[in-house]
């Protein structure tokens, strides 16, 4: 064999194991985001399930409740009082807390329909509502894994690879070369 071809040979199999080596790594990044994303999903399933069962529950009261208001010929006049009171009471502080914005729009358009002075609140409900608005969305903000930021990680680590295996490829390239000189 000629020190050509050896030389080549020789660039080829340091290549190739380099090049193995980089496979191996980026393979490891990869599978060590995906599994620390995946984690990160279920914490956040597990952080936000008291809120969504708090969430289905006042949903569950506020269609009853909505039941009775919108059939008065149903019910005696004293569960059409009770019923509106807690209509407030979940319009007011504890629905407020967990509905999303669509809900609340649509509780704005039953009192509308079923009693306009439902809809009219004193300095203290209004306070109340804003607060129970104020839970909710510190509620909804909470921390969900930030899958940018988990993406520019994994990005930055494959350029620093890349840039690694330019360098370690020209280093080879260079050797061979001087190789083939001697």
């Amino acid at each position: 064999m000629s020190t050509d071809t050896e030389s080549i040979v020789k660039i080829v199999s340091e290549l190739a194991g380099v090049v193995s080596v980089v496979f191996g790594t980026v393979m490891s990044v990869k599978s060590f985001n995906a599994a620390r994303e995946k984690e990160a999903e279920a914490r956040y399933a597990e952080a936000v399930k008291p809120f969504r069962e708090l969430r289905q529950k006042r949903y569950l009261e506020a269609i009853r409740v909505a039941a009775v208001l919108s059939n008065h010929g149903l019910y005696e006049a004293d569960e059409i009082k009770t019923a509106k009171k807690r209509f407030r009471e979940l319009y007011v502080a504890e629905l407020s807390m967990v509905e999303t914005k669509a809900v609340a729009e649509h509780m704005i358009e039953l009192a509308k329909t079923i009693d306009p002075e439902l809809v009219s609140l004193t300095p203290a409900q209004t306070a109340a509502l804003d607060l129970a608005h104020a839970l909710r969305d510190s509620y909804v903000a909470l921390e969900e894994p930030d899958k940018d930021e988990v993406h520019l990680s994994y990005t930055s680590k494959i350029k620093s690879l890349g840039k690694m295996l330019k360098s370690t490829m020209a280093a080879a390239s260079r050797r061979g070369k001087s190789d083939a000189g001697k």
